[in-house]
């Protein structure tokens, strides 16, 4: 079993995360150059979420914050984005933004270890790992949406090769009891991942979306970076830097529950 997450690695997370923030920021700008500062910060970073001004657990939904400090925060950002461009570099960014932003990250760690342990983000997952939609898709009623967790931590769920078979087999079995579906659907960066495409039927591929590298501000991009023990995953990150594309860009895909269980059924027994 592998060891929980230190308070030591958790702030490294925190600070190492935001630090591929600000550095993605700058050149973000440079490929975006009609978009503000504030928007990037805001609409292709998860920085808020790391911060103490979000009140609750770290993988809370995005509520569009706009107050009083977060504004002071960007506008601190901003100086200092501004003062580089003129005479300055991105690295020099990086490390002024991050000595501002240490104190906003430092008073997350305990809150976020106790949330950890206490597996605060997984309450409305139904299914191990993975949770479904509360109705099927606009437009598409016979199908529901899904989404993806790591309920193993500190482990990973790919560990045991049964698991997530069986976390599909008990959501498809929910879902087409309680909506009366016949396919099931996800957009994530894991559509990128061949260890997660291994569990899902030929069709899957056949109706992938192609990759979308436009960040923006969610897990579906930024969700890659975290290891199952929840710390930053620094390979991935090094990754980033040296290509300036997202290592696992996100796609969307479905299947029909008939194809998911035969290929299960035939692949994990």
């Amino acid at each position: 079993m592998s060891d929980e997450i230190s308070a030591a690695e958790h702030l490294d997370y925190l600070t190492s995360s935001v630090r591929l923030m600000m550095w993605f920021a700058w050149y973000s700008l440079d490929e975006h150059p009609e978009e503000t500062f504030a928007g990037t910060i805001r609409n292709r970073t998860d920085l808020w979420r790391r911060t103490f001004l979000n009140p609750d657990y770290i993988d809370v939904p995005h509520p569009g914050v706009d107050s009083p400090e977060w504004a002071d925060l960007l506008n601190s950002l901003e100086s200092i984005y501004v003062r580089n461009r003129e005479k300055g570099s991105a690295s020099a960014f990086e490390n002024e933004a991050l000595a501002i932003l240490v104190p906003y990250l430092t008073p997350r760690v305990e809150r976020d270890l106790n949330d950890i342990r206490n597996k605060v983000d997984l309450v409305h997952y139904q299914c191990g790992s993975l949770r479904y939609a509360l109705e099927p898709e606009l437009g598409c009623r016979q199908r529901i949406g899904f989404h993806i967790a790591n309920a193993c931590y500190p482990a990973s769920p790919f560990d045991d090769p049964l698991y997530f078979p069986h976390c599909f087999m008990d959501l498809m079995d929910q879902c087409e009891d309680k909506f009366q579906v016949t396919e099931i659907s996800t957009e994530t960066w894991m559509n990128s991942y061949p260890r997660w495409l291994k569990l899902f039927p030929p069709e899957w591929l056949e109706h992938m979306s192609p990759p979308n590298y436009d960040v923006q501000w969610h897990y579906g991009f930024w969700g890659q970076f975290v290891t199952a023990r929840r710390t930053f995953n620094h390979k991935l990150g090094c990754q980033f830097r040296d290509t300036g594309r997202i290592p696992f860009p996100p796609r969307s895909s479905w299947c029909t529950i008939k194809a998911m269980r035969k290929h299960l059924r035939a692949h994990a027994g």
